[in-house]
């Protein structure tokens, strides 16, 4: 059996930037067991099976606009995540799997959480661009570590953490994420996760496991924000996509009193261009005590395409 699967980079628009996303577009022949030990030989953050929707949810047409998307880092199945939604995208264009879009087509994915609609569009001469939308309305706790803890646990120093216009919270949907806001970019470079600092702290307690940094402080023109995942399951050289972290942080935006209630549109940084920078863009309907609507949109550019040999 032979499987074709295609990788883009994702949240840029050239190539060797962003994200490496692997995309296998016609994977119903796969077994949980196969997805698993692909995703392991690839050793991208994120590998794509796609397959059929449920027949109850496609409806008649020239060809399927829903699609079922299994995601895999190497170390397991992956209940939600951002960027494959783009890399999904752009691999089914590209295998003729859906309509030639014109100026713009609206597709569904099923991923473990639940459907999310999709809308592509295409430019002449311009990478393809994806967006879509989310309801975040995370659970949002004001119990953190102290500054001087998350400092240690950073490796910074305590004047880098920016608590003016922004401050440390626990925001959750099915994940928790410990959001710290810090004084610059380059704070938010430097910083250094210590195990040993985090097994003395309270930061266990709170069943966080990952750390999303962020500065509205930021050294591009075209961003808002620079941000950065950090953790106990994060290596020291890793700078993993921060896709997943955006539903928790667009609520985690609307829980301070200087947001106010309306539309807000910004982008977010992550990587610089010495280690793959990835750009997204998110649109934020704020209403209090109502979920956030969130529409998170980027650039993917096609690298390859390749054919896996299934042997024995």
């Amino acid at each position: 059996m032979k499987q074709t699967y295609y990788t883009s980079d994702v949240f840029t628009d050239r190539v060797f930037q962003g994200a490496q996303i692997a995309v296998f577009p016609d994977a119903g022949e796969l077994s949980d067991t196969q997805m698993a030990l692909i995703a392991v030989e690839l050793n991208l953050s994120e590998t794509v099976f796609v397959t059929p929707a449920e027949p109850s949810v496609e409806k008649p047409a020239k060809k399927p606009t829903h699609f079922r998307l299994r995601i895999f880092s190497p170390k397991g199945e992956i209940d939600f995540a951002g960027h494959p939604i783009l890399a999904t995208a752009r691999a089914l264009l590209e295998a003729g799997q859906i309509e030639s879009i014109g100026d713009s087509a609206s597709l569904v994915f099923q991923q473990n959480t639940g459907e999310i609609a999709v809308n592509v569009t295409q430019q002449q001469g311009k990478p393809l661009f994806v967006q879509f939308c989310l309801s975040a309305n995370p659970v949002l706790d004001r119990y953190t570590p102290t500054e001087t803890e998350l400092a240690r646990l950073l490796s910074i120093d305590v004047q880098d953490i920016d608590s003016h216009t922004f401050h440390t919270r626990l925001a959750s949907i099915d994940f928790p994420y410990l959001i710290v806001p810090l004084a610059s970019q380059q704070a938010v470079r430097k910083a250094c996760f210590s195990i040993d600092a985090w097994s003395q702290s309270s930061a266990p307690a709170m069943a966080a496991q990952e750390i999303f940094i962020f500065s509205n402080k930021t050294d591009n023109k075209d961003t808002d924000f620079h941000g950065r995942l950090l953790g106990p399951g994060i290596g020291a050289n890793e700078d993993p996509p921060i896709g997943s972290a955006m539903p928790c942080f667009a609520g985690y935006l609307g829980d301070h009193e200087h947001i106010r209630e309306g539309t807000y549109t910004f982008s977010i940084d992550r990587g610089t261009n010495e280690t793959r920078r990835s750009l997204l863009h998110l649109e934020m309907d704020y209403h209090a005590d109502k979920p956030t609507k969130l529409r998170v949109g980027g650039e993917v550019v096609l690298v390859s395409e390749n054919t896996l040999l299934m042997g024995n």
